[in-house]
């Protein structure tokens, strides 16, 4: 499974199609691992309700602030 195949549901939606997600340009990257929580998140966001371990050393998660939004972050991981 790729970042796309995971977070295209997401993408897809009509209010993120006209959005640039910098997050996408690893689409084609296979996960090695997913996340439901913070826990190991690499950035110093607090808020990562989850996120995945790409295999070019990338972590990629989803915030959602509010219920209807989302943001996507990636860092490299350590």
């Amino acid at each position: 499974m790729n970042l796309n195949d995971d977070f295209d549901i997401w993408w897809k939606m009509s209010k993120y199609k006209d959005v640039e997600i910098p997050a996408k340009k690893f689409s084609n990257v296979e996960i090695l691992d997913r996340h439901g929580s913070n826990r190991g998140w690499p950035g110093p966001e607090t808020t990562v309700d989850y996120w995945v371990e790409l295999e070019n050393g990338v972590a990629v998660g989803i915030i959602t602030p509010r219920k209807g939004a989302a943001s996507f972050t990636f860092y490299q991981m350590g």
